[in-house]
């Protein structure tokens, strides 16, 4: 019996895949692993004229449902974005090989498990790796598989709805396999059809970095993202759990065995500064030890964030950070069901600004084109980022709505319409208030001018002129200077493609992490002497 698996996303770094991969592999040899990433990876240019790089036309989907269409069983992964495209090749599977029976996993099963149903023979609404052992368990004995929790089963009599396993043990976590990386995947690409990956694939998606997810979980509840459904299912996603420093460590190791031209290491955690300081200690202790290479963390709550941690983070290699804001007004964080009261986002803003001397301008993520925004709502965004300490750099998304969440249901009570993922949620409208907050992450702008701007900044939703040109320009602006904050660093591992292996050919990278990062690591200070008849307090 074969199992053909593939995931179908942007790039190479679909980290549950991999995991589940490796898994399914574990217990079944005979499967295959496919990737079809949906574009090429994104040059300056459609950066700079927030364009897709280009859907997938009719003759992709045909050729990637015949080099996966000979398997016994074949499992989709993919997150709503790309739900079209893959039921378009599920239909072109069943045309191929009608008795192949398609599982359908990932993000968008578990976010819209109604839509994804219509599509599939099975859809795995949990964690995958346990469920997908039992299902397969029941499928290669001939046995009825209907029973298997953390599945939806398509039957005559309708949808089989089966309750969620319990969530995965540290234990349990610890004992998966490593993530698959490079270990006889296939790629698909334009024109030749899968072709086995190779180093430079993963280059040309992911650069000169490794991305990786440690721990699993979120303590929020964002009206707007999909761990809200996650939490609906087991309220206990909201308890952050990881394997072992040791366990993420290997699978860091192994995957740099694989490419030596890894260079940084990014961690995508949802909450990563939500972890227990005894745990980062000891794996901050690991990571300088065994890795001993930069690192990005890419999922910090302004709630999480506190200067012990920050110190220990930067001192173990930490050079780079993203932390969701999202807004500077206090109703819309609220509408958003974000926790967090402006004060502690200052605070938290002031805290990594402490550090910039020694880490690249933390990036803050911004949501824009909100249509429940007033004008008082607006103008709060815009004052937060002409007052935040500099430097700093944004993410800026437009608002786009998941189905099913909370943010879903708030929107459509209120008669309004969004457009849903899976359009493009980079391409702000033109407006002078959102080219405003492209300008104001680029320099500082000067008072009497930003009196000026504020005075004339409306929500995108009402009328208004658009000013496209000046939005290209400002998104130049805006896209030039990230750059320069990472060359003023010398950090070039965020190129992709050729570029990327030409710096790591000459030795750049090389060069960077040998003679200027440890230019950035804060000499370490002594502890405190403990008091007295006791030992000092820990963190």
């Amino acid at each position: 019996m074969k199992i053909n698996l593939i995931s179908i996303e942007d790039a190479l770094n679909n980290t549950g895949f991999r995991k589940i991969s490796s898994y399914v592999r574990m217990i079944h040899p005979n499967t295959e692993i496919f990737y079809v990433t949906t574009a090429n990876s994104h040059t300056f240019a459609h950066l700079l004229l927030m364009r897709d790089t280009g859907a997938m036309q009719r003759q992709d989907v045909e050729a990637i449902a015949r080099g996966i269409a000979d398997a016994d069983i074949v499992g989709f992964s993919s997150m709503t974005h790309y739900a079209t495209l893959t039921a378009d090749i599920i239909a072109e599977v069943r045309r191929i090989n009608p008795r192949a029976y398609i599982v359908w996993g990932g993000i968008h099963p578990i976010i819209e498990p109604e839509d994804a149903i219509k599509h599939a023979d099975a859809i795995c609404t949990g964690e995958g790796e346990f469920a997908f052992e039992a299902f397969l368990k029941a499928f290669k004995a001939g046995e009825s598989v209907l029973e298997t929790r953390s599945f939806w089963f398509n039957t005559p009599d309708g949808v089989k709805k089966n309750r969620n396993l319990p969530l995965m043990t540290p234990p349990q976590m610890d004992a998966l396999p490593v993530p698959i990386y490079q270990d006889g995947e296939y790629i698909y690409k334009r024109g030749r059809g899968f072709v086995l990956a190779e180093p430079q694939d993963f280059m040309d998606y992911s650069g000169l970095a490794y991305k990786t997810v440690w721990s699993i979980g979120c303590p929020l509840k964002c009206t707007y993202c999909g761990n809200s459904k996650f939490i609906d299912y087991d309220k206990n996603y909201r308890i952050v759990r990881h394997s072992s420093p040791a366990s993420i460590i290997a699978e860091i190791k192994h995957a740099i065995s694989k490419h030596p031209h890894i260079s940084t290491v990014v961690f995508e955690d949802d909450s990563f500064m939500a972890l227990p300081m005894k745990v980062m200690e000891e794996f901050c202790t690991l990571f300088r030890k065994e890795i001993d290479l930069p690192f990005v963390i890419t999922g910090l709550i302004p709630n999480y964030v506190r200067e012990d941690k920050l110190e220990l983070l930067v001192a173990a290699g930490m050079y780079r950070v993203r932390m969701g804001i999202q807004s500077g007004s206090e109703n819309i964080l609220k509408f958003y069901d974000r926790p967090t009261p402006m004060p502690r986002i200052k605070e938290s803003c002031e805290l990594l600004n402490k550090y910039h001397k020694y880490m690249i301008p933390p990036a803050y993520d911004i949501i824009l084109d909100n249509p429940v925004e007033t004008v008082e709502d607006n103008v709060a965004t815009l004052d937060l980022l002409q007052e935040m300490p500099r430097p700093y750099t944004l993410n800026i998304f437009s608002l786009r709505v998941i189905p099913n969440t909370a943010m879903a249901a708030a929107i459509e009570a209120r008669g309004i319409h969004i457009d849903d993922i899976r359009t493009t949620y980079t391409r702000p409208q033109p407006t002078l208030s959102n080219i405003t907050v492209f300008a104001l992450s680029t320099v500082p702008i000067p008072k009497r001018l930003y009196g000026w701007l504020r005075a004339k900044a409306l929500p995108s939703h009402m009328p208004q002129k658009h000013y496209p040109t000046l939005m290209m320009l400002a998104r130049f602006l805006y896209l030039a200077k990230r750059a320069t904050d990472h060359i003023l660093f010398m950090d070039f591992t965020v190129l992709s493609g050729k570029a990327a292996h030409m710096v790591w050919k000459l030795g750049i990278t090389r060069f960077w992490h040998k003679h200027i990062f440890p230019r950035y690591i804060p000499k370490a200070t002594p502890a405190p002497p403990a008091p007295e008849g006791g030992t000092s307090a820990p963190h």
